[in-house]
């Protein structure tokens, strides 16, 4: 149900943009109202809204509402570059500047994962969101030139990188990275990094399947009073 949930706004965006004969005007207010939709089921499954969601919203609204103000399709497709170096600057902020991990800035949990592991696995993701903001604006901007394609053409290629290429690049890449951090931690510390994992999944799954699961037996049990 969660995944289904977060997963609401990239559907709603590429099934708007197909659908309205790539309109990527239309697109963009389907993913902002879906984001809000989004965010208010979080509210409800979870009973409250995480820095990252409130991160992801604001960030969408503030390249969504010129787009669609001005009827210009430039300012959504820049979002991917900017987000991704914005990562990539607090990653190395937080690491390098205040001494903390990005997971601990955004969770206040401390991983037990060595600061020198930890510092190396930081530049290295920092340095993929960099390529990433690069290949967004290559896509984005430069394809007609370097592929001589049409502008359209163009533009549904972008459509379909953001909705789902990117999203595996990230996957894989993390994966890679995790499995790598993995590898470089003591029994002791991959038991520690197990047990964080299952806490941040019970902090934020573990209440909202409470929730459902209460508003079930509340259910169930107003029908049983009504039988009787």
């Amino acid at each position: 149900m969660k995944l289904l949930l977060n997963l609401l706004p990239a559907i709603c965006f590429f099934a708007t943009y197909k659908f309205s004969d790539h309109n990527l005007i239309y697109a963009t207010i389907a993913v902002v109202i879906s984001s809000v939709i989004t965010l208010g089921g979080s509210w409800i499954l979870q009973g409250k809204i995480t820095r990252i969601q409130i991160v992801v919203i604001l960030t969408l609204l503030v390249f969504a509402i010129p787009t669609i103000m001005v009827k210009d399709p430039s300012f959504i497709k820049w979002k991917v570059s900017v987000v991704n170096c914005v990562i990539a600057s607090g990653l190395l902020i937080c690491q390098f500047g205040f001494g903390k991990d990005i997971v601990e800035a955004l969770t206040g949990y401390k991983t037990p994962i060595p600061d020198a592991v930890l510092k190396k696995a930081t530049v290295a993701l920092a340095v993929y969101f960099i390529a990433c903001a690069f290949l967004n604006y290559v896509i984005a901007f430069r394809l007609p030139d370097i592929m001589n394609v049409s502008s359209d053409e163009a533009e549904n290629i972008w459509v379909n990188y953001k909705t789902y290429g990117n999203g595996i690049l990230n996957a894989v890449f993390m994966f890679a990275t995790f499995a790598w951090v993995y590898g470089k931690l003591t029994g002791e510390q991959k038991e520690a990094l197990e047990k964080l994992v299952v806490d941040v999944k019970e902090q934020h799954v573990g209440k909202g399947a409470e929730k459902i699961a209460e508003t079930t037996e509340t259910g169930c049990g107003a029908d049983k009073n009504k039988e009787r």
